[in-house]
């Protein structure tokens, strides 16, 4: 009795053992029991280029899928991008911004790869997010594709592949395409990803001033709700009968909100803002921008751009308590200034900033703002190295023409390179 006793338990002792290494064997790994690999150990490479978060976003629905299928994963910004001992693939995330350009987190990431030639063969595949209503559309993420494809030591995984809008039915596609290629099975939460959808509110126009001799109007605007925002957030305007937003670096002053718009004859957004009037009901949603929000404990802060990039710059002055604070802005005239003058004079005149100097380009001395930052390159240098942060808002060609003066002013003076200090936050940039 005692023996079929036991030889029962065995049985049933075996029953449960094998039961539970099948269901063991079955269950999925979740991304969360896996154990996130170091940049030295990672096998594959994530590197991401956004400037609102929602590419980032994808990235980190990717690399939840890598990880379930038990690979080493690790992920990055674009301008962070290094030498890795043991990868064997390079995937990237990247939108465009502005006029084709790259996103605030990937400026220098040609430079990167050209400096740093990969310990061992790395195959690439680029994924680039825009959308088809812009002419530019993908184009960083196509130009990143040919850089990888011309440096020595990279090599094609699967073809560049562009999604438009964050549509579903395009990231399907090419995740069938690479489950195909890599003969994975990564799967990743599709409708958890899908294009984030901003909340629409009502905003009255409190003031809307005859346009200056540069086309340009400095609009007030009040959120009828109560909304959380600050100096250098971005304003999605909806023109009627469009359905595309366009964005709008905004200032913060009490509660209302301040932007500057330079009206162009062709452009729907611009004509429909500068032909508002008082009262008059504006349709849009606030965006945070979290990479180019003023830093209240910096040693001192240089506020750098043109034409109607001075808007965030308006809510900064008055946000300002101890930095101490200096404005550069190019404009074509001394009077091209005057719809701003008021904002930093009285920033002046209660301490929250030093001065300010105008590079005209029609006046005088024909000068631009890098202009006058190569003329105060030992200026510039002792601030960037005593931890000073540069803020960059404006047109892209004022981007590319101030980074070039702080590259060399770097290089020259502090035998660095200006991505050092990009990396450490000490500039930052929205331009467009």
């Amino acid at each position: 009795m005692r023996k079929h006793r036991t030889s029962v338990l065995n049985q049933k002792f075996n029953i449960m053992l094998g039961g539970l290494i099948n269901r063991l064997k079955r269950k999925k790994v979740s991304p969360k029991t896996r154990k996130k690999s170091s940049k030295e150990d990672a096998e594959y490479i994530l590197l991401y280029g956004t400037q609102s978060g929602n590419t980032q976003t994808m990235a980190k629905a990717f690399f939840k899928g890598l990880l379930a299928e038990g690979k080493k994963v690790f992920m990055d910004e674009l301008d962070n991008y290094s030498l890795y001992e043991n990868a064997t693939h390079l995937i990237i995330f990247t939108s465009t911004y502005g006029v084709g350009g790259p996103p605030s987190n990937g400026n220098y990431f040609e430079d990167l790869i050209k400096e740093k030639e990969p310990l061992n063969p790395l195959k690439f595949s680029v994924v680039a997010f825009g959308s088809t209503s812009f002419p530019e559309f993908c184009q960083f993420g196509v130009d990143v594709d040919k850089w990888l494809e011309s440096v020595s030591g990279f090599e094609r995984f699967i073809p560049l592949v562009k999604i438009n809008e964050q549509s579903i039915s395009d990231i399907r596609s090419w995740l069938s395409l690479w489950n195909r290629t890599s003969g994975m099975e990564v799967q990743i939460g599709l409708k958890d990803i899908g294009k984030k959808k901003s909340k629409i509110e009502d905003f009255i126009v409190l003031e809307n001033p005859e346009i200056n001799e540069d086309n340009t109007s400095l609009i007030k605007l009040r959120p009828k709700n109560q909304i959380s925002f600050q100096s250098g957030d971005l304003l999605g305007i909806i023109p009627e009968g469009s359905q595309k937003p366009r964005m709008y670096s905004i200032a913060r002053i009490g509660d209302d909100i301040h932007l500057s718009v330079k009206k162009h004859d062709k452009g729907i957004c611009s004509r429909f803002l500068c032909n508002l009037q008082k009262e008059d009901i504006v349709v849009a949603s606030l965006e945070r921008n979290e990479s180019f929000h003023f830093v209240p404990d910096a040693p001192s802060v240089w506020l750098i751009g043109n034409g109607t990039g001075i808007a965030p710059y308006l809510g900064m002055m008055e946000e300002n308590q101890h930095s101490p604070l200096k404005l550069i802005w190019g404009g074509r005239t001394e009077s091209s200034f005057h719809i701003y003058k008021p904002y930093a004079d009285k920033a002046i005149k209660h301490g929250r900033m030093e001065k300010y100097e105008l590079a005209l380009s029609r006046e005088g001395n024909s000068k631009y703002v890098q202009d006058i930052l190569a003329e105060e390159e030992n200026e510039v240098a002792r601030a960037l190295e005593s931890g000073a942060v540069f803020m960059l808002c404006g047109s892209m060609a004022m981007q590319d023409s101030v980074l070039k003066v702080l590259n060399k002013i770097t290089n020259d003076k502090l035998d660095r390179a200006i991505s050092s200090f990009m990396n450490n936050g000490q500039i930052l940039k929205d331009c467009y």
